[in-house]
């Protein structure tokens, strides 16, 4: 499963849009992929994933448990682009004319080229399929054969938003983690597109597993090694985990000091949160690939199911809780651990995008460039995302353009007329009274006052009346 081009009509800001995601040259033909988005806030980032989520939802249309239904994605009305239209004394907002379409092409199972879409037409309020009859016949006959015990590989989709450990979501009442009884193939896809990760789930599932344990004379299950696998290679310093029955959470040990999983900071939940969920997604999906007893030999360094669980997973600003080194490393953490995984991302660091690598970036205002890895942080901050002085900080750069206009005022004052003097000084003053507190700045123009001006004005300082 995989996305290769996204077209958008009237969909939230954008009128019309094709964005393309290639897959990499000098990969093998099923690997997966990296692209990440970049632009300011405002320019559509997040709305370009809620439109994959969309078009991910063909996956949730006819699942065999009619209690996905609440996971589906599809449009709804209030994403309609909306323009604004003049009457009377004022201007309102109103919907685009036009159908509202999300259209994606891509790989459904071992199909490519395949297209899908899915639309709002005019003053309707509920979506229209007819053009995903093709993938929606596919995804189908694999849930027959799903429900026919047959071994049939299945993607994993998901969609984490910027605040996807803890933005508040619906209480989960029907479909609870079991502590026995047979798993339920179809939670791999519960909430998978509602932007967060239920951390109440995510606790269960390990509370679940700690149980198991003890039913098998303390050992764990292969699926528990294979999540704890993925966990201990993501997060800096981690080196062990278990479940604490008595304070009913996870505790993970970093470099040998056991934590509460509440107790971790939020860089470290954020990443264990999101590396548990996809390597758990893919236990209960294609639990077939996971050994029945034990890890067998073949499945170092990477466990089957890791390696071999295709999907699409959508990450709104990856680097949200990371620090700047975990930053650098995450993009291709994901890619190793996770390898047929299809990811697309958001970011405002150019730290990660530093990581990328040729045609990963996708530069919502500009010109991206083929070879990231050779450019400095500076020069991604400079040239790609428009941060005009990156090598000094944003009060330094204003000090640095009010003593630049500071001394042309000076110029023009030297040659102004005496009636105008009294004027100039105001606005010498007015220009340095917000960096009153930096004595040497106020100094340096002390100096260059008094060799332009001599200094005083009717006796009076302009510096002193800026504060200084």
């Amino acid at each position: 499963m995989r996305i290769d081009s996204l077209e958008l009509r009237n969909f939230k800001k954008f009128t019309e849009a094709t964005f393309e995601f290639p897959r990499p040259l000098d990969e093998p033909v099923d690997s997966g992929s990296f692209h990440v988005f970049i632009g300011e806030n405002g320019v559509g980032k997040t709305s370009i994933l809620d439109a994959i989520a969309v078009a991910l939802g063909v996956w949730l249309e006819r699942v065999p448990d009619s209690m996905l239904a609440t996971s589906r994605r599809r449009l709804t009305p209030d994403q309609k682009r909306l323009v604004a239209v003049s009457a009377g004394d004022r201007v309102q907002l109103q919907q685009a004319p036009g159908e509202m379409t999300v259209r994606a092409t891509g790989t459904i199972l071992d199909r490519k080229a395949i297209t899908w879409s899915q639309s709002l037409p005019v003053g309707k309020r509920s979506v229209s399929n007819r053009d995903a009859k093709e993938a929606l016949a596919l995804i189908a006959s694999a849930y027959e054969h799903v429900q026919q015990e047959q071994q049939v590989l299945l993607p994993i989709i998901a969609y984490y938003g910027a605040g996807r450990a803890w933005l508040p979501h619906n209480q989960r009442k029907q479909m609870k983690a079991k502590t026995n009884g047979p798993a339920n193939r179809w939670e791999a896809f519960y909430d998978c597109l509602n932007d967060r990760i239920r951390l109440a789930d995510l606790n269960g599932w390990f509370r679940s597993e700690a149980i198991e344990r003890g039913n098998r004379g303390g050992r764990y299950r292969p699926g528990f090694e294979v999540v704890l696998k993925a966990i201990l290679r993501v997060v800096p310093g981690a080196d062990g985990l278990i479940y604490d029955s008595d304070g009913e959470e996870i505790v993970l040990s970093i470099d040998g000091d056991p934590q509460p999983f509440s107790n971790l900071s939020a860089g470290q939940r954020s990443l264990f949160a999101l590396v548990a969920d996809i390597a758990i997604k893919m236990v209960t999906q294609n639990n077939y690939l996971v050994p029945p007893e034990a890890l067998q030999a073949d499945d170092e360094p990477l466990p089957r199911v890791l390696g071999k669980t295709p999907g699409v997973v959508l990450i709104d600003e990856l680097d949200v809780h990371l620090h700047p080194k975990w930053q650098r490393g995450i993009v291709e953490t994901l890619r190793h651990l996770f390898p047929r995984l299809q990811f697309i991302a958001t970011t405002h660091s150019p730290f990660i995008v530093q990581s990328l690598r040729a045609d990963e970036l996708i530069n919502l205002q500009g010109q991206s460039v083929p070879e990231l890895g050779n450019l400095s942080v500076e020069a991604i901050a400079q040239g790609l995302m428009g941060v005009e002085r990156p090598d000094v900080s944003r009060r330094y750069e204003e000090m640095v353009h009010a003593a630049k206009s500071y001394l042309l005022t000076l110029d023009e004052a030297a040659v102004a007329p005496p009636e105008k003097l009294a004027a100039y000084e105001e606005r010498l003053a007015a220009a340095i009274a917000p960096y009153a507190d930096n004595p040497a700045f106020q100094a340096f123009l002390e100096l260059k006052h008094a060799a332009k001006l001599g200094g005083h004005v009717n006796g009076s300082h302009p510096l002193k009346q800026g504060g200084a």
